[in-house]
């Protein structure tokens, strides 16, 4: 893999661990992590669309209306990401939120990888990688005890 898309990655990682840890503040000040989701979105609509307009892709905007209709509901996975975010991170601390979020995700990612799944490329799942899994959740039950 490139070295810098590999760094990209680590700064996105980055950012949630800011982002995200923020929202369950927005959520406990607001009594609602429900409630909490509301301007996270706004403000995330409107940074799209103004970088849309910015790198002069505004007309792509059409193209939106061709999408296959189950793909815009990628929306309520964030919905559940940035809620469950607002209510967890208060009560079992952002450490912790990371650990088993990230499980749940290799976990979840191995399988979609494997079979090249939701148009992901496939990366065949390797006794090597089953390994490297397992060290990482157990890692991860040593983090979280």
């Amino acid at each position: 893999m490139q070295p810098v898309l590999l760094l990209l990655g680590l700064g996105v990682g980055a950012v949630m661990a800011i982002y995200l840890p923020l929202v369950g503040t927005m959520g406990r000040a607001l009594s609602s992590p429900v409630l909490a989701a509301v301007p996270f979105f706004v403000v995330g609509l409107i940074s799209a669309v103004t970088a849309t307009v910015l790198t002069g892709q505004a007309e792509g905007l059409a193209r939106l209306r061709g999408l296959a209709p189950w793909l815009p509901l990628t929306g309520f996975g964030a919905f559940l990401m940035i809620v469950g975010s607002a209510h967890l991170i208060p009560r079992i601390g952002a450490s912790t939120f990371f650990v088993v979020i990230v499980a749940g995700q290799l976990a979840v990612g191995a399988i979609v990888a494997h079979y090249g799944l939701l148009g992901s490329a496939t990366v065949p799942l390797t006794l090597t990688k089953v390994a490297g899994f397992a060290l990482v959740v157990g890692g991860a039950w040593l983090a979280i005890r």
